[in-house]
C-alpha cells in the first residue's frame, strides 16, 4: 500500500533540489538521481510514513531512490540507524522495551533478516537512561553511543563490545559540579580517534578524543552550534552541521579542523551528513515544504556540494530522516 501511495505521489510531483535556494522546496517537475557507480550502495533511514507522529522505523533504500524496504516494525520508535562496516547489521536506538525517549537502547538487526534482532544494551535497567545514537568500531567488535547518566538531563559517551560485554564510559566532566553534554559520537576510519559533540566549550562543538576517552581535542569553536560529525571513508575530511550562519547548514572541516567549507547555504535546516563509501557524495536530511505542512526529507549532494538532488518522496505528515550510508563492500543486495 505504502510503496502504491509513493509511486502516485511520484508521478505528479518530485522536489526541485538541483541548487540550493533561500525557499523552502516546493513540488516541482525534477528527475531522481541516477548513480550508475555506486551499484549495491545503500542508505538506512528513519521514517514515521506508515504512522506519522506515532511511530518511527528503520529502512533502507538504495542511492538512487529505488529499492526502499522497511527494517524494522514495532509498536514504540526506532532511530539513529548506521550501518556495521561489513554492511551486514544495522545499529538503531529504540524504546521498543518500554518507556519513552529516555528508556530507548541500542539494538542490531540484520539487513538481510529483519527478524534477526537483538538487544545490545539495558542501560535503563543498570540506572544510566536511555542509550541512542551509537556508532560501529572499524573492525566491527564494538559500538559507541551517548547515553542519559542517571536519568539527568546530560549525556556521556560510552563504548560496548559487540557481544553486550565490557560496557565503558569515555567521557567525563571536567568540573563536577558543571555538567556537561557529550553526544553523537563517530568513530574514525582507522579506529584511532572518535568525533563527538559538546558543550564543554559553553556551547556545541566539534571534539576528538582516543578511543579510550584520553586526548580530547576541540576542533570547532564558534558561538553557534556544531554538531553530528561524521568522518569521511579516508579519514581525511568531517562533514558535520552548524548553524553559525542563522540555520542548519552541512559543512566540512579537514580532521585537524582546518580547511572550513560550508556545502549548502538556504534557508531552511540541513542535518546529519553521512558520506558514500567512495567519498563522492553525501547524503543529509533537509526541510521540506509539502501540503502546508513542513518535515524532512532525504537528499545527496556531491562532497563539494553541488548536484543537490532529493532521494526521498513526500508524503502527508511523513518524515524521512537521520541517513547512513553504507561503507561496507559486502552491503547485501
Amino acid at each position: 500500500m505504502r510503496r502504491t501511495i509513493a509511486v502516485v505521489i511520484a508521478g505528479v510531483i518530485m522536489l526541485s533540489a538541483c541548487s540550493d535556494s533561500a525557499q523552502l522546496l516546493q513540488p516541482t517537475s525534477e528527475p531522481r538521481l541516477d548513480v550508475a557507480g555506486a551499484l549495491g550502495s545503500k542508505i538506512a533511514f528513519t521514517s514515521d510514513w506508515d504512522a506519522p507522529g506515532v511511530s518511527t522505523e528503520i529502512y533502507i533504500v538504495n542511492a538512487d531512490g529505488s529499492g526502499e524496504r522497511q527494517v524494522t516494525s514495532t509498536a514504540g520508535n526506532s532511530n539513529g540507524p548506521a550501518w556495521s562496516p561489513n554492511g551486514r547489521f544495522i545499529s538503531f536506538h529504540s524504546n521498543r522495551g518500554g518507556g519513552g525517549f529516555g528508556g530507548s537502547d541500542i539494538y542490531i538487526v540484520s539487513a538481510s533478516d529483519t527478524s534477526d534482532v537483538r538487544r545490545l544494551t539495558n542501560l535503563t535497567g543498570l540506572g544510566l537512561g536511555g542509550a541512542h545514537f551509537a556508532n560501529w568500531s572499524p573492525d566491527g567488535r564494538k559500538v559507541v553511543f551517548n547515553s542519559f547518566w542517571g536519568g539527568q538531563p546530560k549525556r556521556d559517551i560510552y563504548v560496548i563490545d559487540i557481544d553486550g560485554t565490557g560496557l565503558t564510559r569515555l567521557t567525563q566532566d571536567p568540573d563536577p559540579l558543571v555538567p556537561i553534554d557529550d553526544t553523537r559520537p563517530d568513530w574514525s576510519p582507522d579506529g584511532t580517534r572518535i568525533a563527538f559533540q559538546s558543550n564543554r566549550s559553553g556551547n556545541q562543538d566539534i571534539f576528538l578524543m582516543n578511543p579510550d576517552g584520553t586526548g580530547v581535542v576541540q576542533l570547532t569553536s564558534h558561538a553557534a552550534s556544531d554538531a553530528a560529525p561524521e568522518w569521511s571513508p579516508d579519514g581525511e575530511r568531517i562533514a558535520f552541521q552548524s548553524n553559525r550562519d542563522g540555520n542548519d547548514d552541512i559543512w566540512v572541516m579537514n580532521a585537524d579542523g582546518s580547511g572550513l567549507v560550508q556545502l549548502t547555504d538556504n534557508d531552511v535546516r540541513d542535518a546529519k551528513p553521512s558520506w558514500s563509501r567512495d567519498g563522492k557524495r553525501i547524503a543529509f536530511h533537509r526541510d521540506v515544504e509539502y501540503l502546508g505542512e513542513v518535515h524532512g526529507e532525504l537528499f545527496t549532494m556531491n562532497a563539494d556540494g553541488t548536484d543537490v538532488r532529493m532521494l526521498s518522496v513526500p508524503s502527508f505528515r511523513g518524515f524521512h530522516g537521520f541517513p547512513s550510508w553504507s561503507q561496507g563492500h559486502d552491503a547485501v543486495p
